[in-house]
């Protein structure tokens, strides 16, 4: 009689130890649900039309969206507490604003970005010119059949929300996923040589350096060269600096309003 209800003790205070034990992981995600919040907001000019296209980022937490035809951008599942937040597009001044997010809540923004600086029309019209000499080489380039070419007409046909899906369907293109916002890193499968090998980026004729091909909004893109391998590049891009047999990719921006 003793030893049955000593037995019925012991398992009950065990019963009573394990049933915390299991409830720990849904109180913890109970207390994670509830530190966070939300933000989103509407990005317009100065004369109030929507801005679409603009790459927004929440600097401590390497957060990215974009803003969609409408303008609006959002994040949700925000830790809660002041963010930095920036806002950048081709055509505007970048901006930078701090917001703090509630507990539970969505913090609404309303961000207005500011366009560059109109030039003379002298000046436009060298601009244009100048433009229309690129593409003419662009094309010109295409039709020898060296390299993969991707124009604005086939960019906006599939309105890809990064550049990089644009290359998709490229030979030898390999796309690794970066771990915030969804965005890829191009490397060309011929060139790593069992080592990282980055390509060799050039944006309107000028080098760049740590730069990625999701660094551009694919709205902002007149259009895209690549050549995998340093045999094919074009003379003027490639220089023995750099790393041209890792793969070369020419960006042609569009003139903001055309």
């Amino acid at each position: 009689m003793f030893g049955s209800h000593s037995r019925t003790a012991v398992l009950g205070a065990r019963v009573r130890l394990i049933v915390p034990v299991l409830l720990l992981p849904a109180l913890a995600s109970l207390a994670s649900a509830q530190s966070v919040g939300a933000i989103s907001g509407t990005i317009r000019d100065s004369a109030g039309a929507p801005i679409p296209g603009v790459d927004v980022v929440i600097v401590a937490l390497r957060s990215h969206a974009r803003s969609d035809s409408a303008g609006v951008f959002r994040f949700a599942s925000v830790p809660t507490g002041k963010k930095e937040i920036r806002f950048r597009r081709l055509g505007f001044e970048p901006k930078t604003m701090e917001a703090v997010v509630a507990l539970g809540e969505t913090l609404a923004l309303t961000v207005m970005l500011t366009p560059f600086a109109t030039e003379i029309e002298g000046m436009t019209v060298e601009e244009l010119s100048r433009r229309r000499q690129i593409l003419s080489d662009f094309f010109d380039r295409s039709a020898r059949g060296f390299g993969h070419f991707i124009t604005r007409e086939q960019i906006e046909k599939r309105n890809p929300m990064n550049l990089s899906d644009m290359l998709r369907m490229v030979p030898g293109a390999r796309l690794l996923p970066n771990r915030a916002g969804g965005t890829s890193t191009l490397r060309f499968a011929r060139a790593t040589m069992g080592r990282d090998c980055p390509p060799q980026y050039w944006v309107d004729g000028v080098k760049t350096y740590g730069f990625n091909i999701d660094d551009i909004v694919p709205q902002d893109v007149e259009g895209i060269e690549i050549y995998s391998g340093a045999s094919t590049v074009p003379a003027q891009f490639n220089t023995k600096e750099g790393t041209t047999i890792c793969g070369v990719v020419l960006i042609w921006t569009r003139i903001p309003g055309t």
